[in-house]
């Protein structure tokens, strides 16, 4: 009987299959401020813990449609938050009932009722090249 056996050591780093997100942020009710933009691959944080973000981004100069690219982004589940900082102070400004006073959105769209979106209702799958993602923002206060 003759074994044999495979000797040769791979040192390859496995090929981790990237893509590109790309957000089309629509319905901002003006022009001032800045959009903050989210990318979380988990439920911890979303929405509005941004510290928790995968990655964030942000568009300063905001028009009818506006575009925001997360390049190489590894292929898997994922969800978006996006606030209108009309301030441009980095953070939402909310009333006295915790509700919004700036505009915000969440990939897929999903209805807000009785507090933010969940990570579920808002996630999409990574698993090509690109995948477009639309958020219509919401003003909840007006």
């Amino acid at each position: 009987m003759n074994l044999s056996a495979d000797n040769s050591s791979s040192t390859e780093e496995p090929v981790i299959e990237t893509g590109r997100i790309v957000v089309k942020v629509l319905d901002a009710h003006n022009c001032n401020g800045d959009l903050g933009i989210a990318l979380f691959n988990d439920k911890h944080g979303f929405p509005g813990e941004t510290e928790h973000a995968f990655r964030k981004g942000g568009v300063h100069e905001i028009g009818e449609s506006n575009l925001y690219v997360f390049e190489n982004v590894p292929y898997g589940a994922y969800a978006i938050s996006v606030i209108h900082d009309e301030a441009c102070c980095g953070e939402l400004h909310k009333n006295c009932f915790g509700i919004p006073k700036e505009g915000v959105g969440a990939s897929n769209n999903p209805h807000f009722f009785l507090g933010p979106p969940s990570f579920e209702s808002s996630s999409f799958q990574l698993g090509s090249a690109e995948v477009e993602i639309e958020v219509h923002l919401k003003y909840l206060c007006g």
